[in-house]
């Protein structure tokens, strides 16, 4: 296997988020934690080094980076092996069957929202919603507008840039992240400051409130299983 490629934005970040990991999970007996958009592995790499009872579940949309997350996890026995994903998607339309649906107690997601169509960020809530345990956390991580505002400066170049290569891409506001993630029975719970103008967000999964939500949910898993 040739030498995985690196992200060097993942080696920049990698510290800083992990060390928001420990502040919510400290070191969390048997965590199960689902990451979506992977990229190169790295960030499963540097976090399950810390979180050595984890099971970690990578997935990524860009089958070209399946060989670099396993090379880069080759030593973690706690990394499961990569599938590849559209997010987009609704869970029953993914192929395979996640290992713990239902019960996960985390969920990943760093440098996607921005960087993808609309679909993709509608379609992490719509599926975290479904995996995640009740009372699990969401963190994504990446570069945000605040009520309608991006700053500073080197966000707002960011944001156009984005634009000029995909008018479908650009920085998301994090209201309208909270809105949609309230229709999907879930709360954004933190707003944190990171490095380099990023924030982490973080969402928890909330109790069915409903006969009809729970139903939908627990139908859902079920077409999954049953595959």
């Amino acid at each position: 296997m040739a030498s995985p490629r690196s992200n060097p934005s993942a080696v920049r970040n990698s510290v800083p988020i992990l060390e928001t990991l420990k502040g919510f999970l400290g070191q969390a007996d048997k965590v199960k934690v689902f990451e979506v958009a992977s990229g190169t592995g790295e960030h499963a790499k540097l976090f399950c080094n810390y979180f050595a009872a984890a099971s970690w579940e990578p997935t990524e949309y860009d089958e070209s980076h399946m060989d670099d997350i396993k090379a880069h996890c080759k030593h973690l026995k706690n990394v499961k092996a990569p599938k590849v994903l559209d997010i987009s998607k609704d869970l029953s339309e993914w192929g395979f069957a996640p290992t713990h649906l239902g019960k996960y107690d985390v969920g990943i997601c760093i440098n996607m929202i921005h960087i993808t169509p609309i679909e993709c960020t509608y379609g992490l809530f719509r599926n975290m919603s479904k995996l995640l345990a009740t009372g699990g956390l969401l963190f994504t991580y990446g570069p945000y507008a605040v009520d309608g505002v991006i700053s500073p400066q080197s966000n707002i170049d960011f944001h156009n840039s984005l634009r000029q290569r995909d008018p479908r891409w650009g920085l998301r506001d994090v209201y309208h992240l909270k809105e949609m993630s309230e229709k999907e029975g879930m709360k954004l719970e933190m707003v944190i400051d990171m490095p380099s103008n990023n924030k982490t967000l973080v969402f928890r999964r909330l109790p069915p409130d409903s006969d009809t939500e729970r139903s939908v949910r627990e139908m859902s898993i079920k077409s999954v299983e049953a595959r």
